[in-house]
């Protein structure tokens, strides 16, 4: 049976009114311009909007269209990228570029989340911000809001997107683009993993608040001492994951991979280095073994995040 969410159109209204005092501003939610919207949506994955906001500007300085992205190396762009972390995205975002030039902008989700390197929410971004199209954008931000609303968290997968999908009416779908800013910015100001309910312009509609508010109907992030003083910080109950010992980011495979990238970027274009001088070049303080890093090696050159001539290391032409 498909989820809905009563008082949806009021809850719209309500939503929508926040947004006009309280939604984020940015370049690429004004410019209505598709590859603007491509880049921020690719920087965004996984990387704070904060960090995106001062990076977005650089790149675009560096790539001012799509054109320009595309004709750029791989390599130039990894180096634009420097500080937006998992570099494999730019090398997605070249792709995707290179295909728009050669083919033209769809202007419809279902066409757009064809292209190498966009996906489904980034082809909801640019859909509804750059076409005016009713494309439903979620990420974690939206999962929250949606699920709390209908009142079941463990909601996910194509159920998932049919709600949000059907959210998408009435005022919703009259202005997609800002309705889909306002369940982003929501989710990430107010309706947190630490959800400000006092704030909550909706929570009277809100099923899971509803729920949290009755006896015996406590739920783990809206434990009724928070819902009744948001300033008394919620302490999740830890996994059993999260006692165990966890591993030094900066012994992982994934920080010595970044820090090959980082040291490649530092040549020169079209220079190169030994991959027998690496180890000593990304050690801190641990000094990765040499099969580690052909490993890391080998699998950074397969992802085209990097170039190999015999024992020499260079970024993509």
């Amino acid at each position: 049976m498909p989820y809905t969410i009563p008082n949806l159109p009021r809850i719209q209204r309500a939503l929508l009114k926040w947004h006009d005092a309280d939604g984020m501003h940015a370049p690429w939610r004004d410019s209505r311009d598709p590859y603007e919207a491509l880049v921020a949506a690719v920087m965004a994955q996984q990387t704070q909007m904060s960090r995106v906001m001062v990076l977005y500007e650089r790149f675009i300085a560096a790539f001012p269209t799509v054109e320009a992205l595309a004709a750029a190396s791989v390599g130039d762009v990894i180096r634009v990228w420097k500080g937006m972390g998992y570099n494999q995205r730019a090398v997605r975002l070249h792709n995707a570029a290179r295909t728009i030039v050669r083919d033209g902008w769809p202007q419809d989700a279902a066409s757009l989340a064809t292209i190498d390197g966009v996906g489904p929410f980034t082809a909801a971004i640019i859909a509804s911000y750059a076409f005016n199209q009713p494309a439903a954008c979620v990420d974690t931000n939206v999962v929250r809001i949606l699920t709390r609303l209908a009142g079941d968290e463990t909601l996910g997968g194509k159920r998932l997107q049919d709600l949000a999908d059907a959210c998408m009416t009435g005022p919703a779908a009259a202005e997609p683009a800002r309705w889909n800013q306002t369940l982003m910015d929501y989710g990430a100001r107010i309706c947190t993993s630490r959800p400000k309910c006092n704030e909550c312009v909706v929570s009277k509609y809100c099923a899971t608040y509803t729920r949290a508010q009755t006896p015996g109907g406590e739920v783990p992030h809206l434990s009724p001492k928070l819902v009744a003083d948001t300033r008394t910080p919620y302490r999740m109950r830890p996994t059993t994951d999260d006692r165990q010992p966890k591993t030094k980011f900066e012994h992982t495979p994934r920080y010595f991979r970044g820090r090959i990238i980082d040291a490649l970027r530092d040549l020169p274009p079209g220079k190169t280095f030994r991959i027998e001088d690496l180890p000593a070049r990304i050690a801190n303080e641990v000094t990765p073994a040499a099969d580690e890093v052909e490993a890391w090696v080998t699998a950074l050159e397969k992802s085209g995040l990097i170039e190999r001539r015999g024992n020499r290391l260079r970024l993509p032409h």
